[in-house]
């Protein structure tokens, strides 16, 4: 969902869609909804992660859809604010979360987890092969 670009082009192109948007950040949500409100209930914002997408449209009683459009990744909102925890650029707290209500933060998982851990996390996770370095 992010910022609610996309989805605003499509209910604005579409006048008969119907939108279901996932989003695991609250503040993203918030946003979009202010955005999206003009649309009314043709847009339902769910908070969830993209792979509970089943389990949102059983519980809306949503029994299949005509198309789906992911947006993964960081968004340039959570780029921008420092106090997001992202940028590398600005003097922040390094959080990275992208639910910020859930998990712990990247500074307390760089200052508990043991050294092979995050070797392994970034191996794995960062596609990092100087991950030893």
């Amino acid at each position: 969902l992010g910022l609610g670009g996309h989805s605003e082009a499509l209910l604005a192109s579409f006048p008969t869609a119907r939108l279901i948007a996932l989003d695991r950040d609250k503040e993203a949500l918030r946003l979009s909804g202010e955005r999206l409100a003009p649309y009314g209930d043709r847009a339902t914002l769910v908070h969830a992660v993209y792979d509970e997408l089943p389990e949102v449209l059983a519980r809306l009683g949503i029994p299949k859809v005509q198309g789906v459009l992911f947006d993964l990744g960081v968004s340039s909102m959570q780029l921008d604010e420092a106090d997001r925890g992202f940028a590398y650029a600005q003097d922040a707290p390094l959080d990275m979360r992208m639910d910020q209500s859930t998990g712990m933060g990247a500074a307390e998982v760089l200052n508990t987890y043991p050294p092979g851990e995050l070797v392994r996390i970034l191996r794995a996770y960062g596609e990092e092969k100087q991950a030893k370095r």
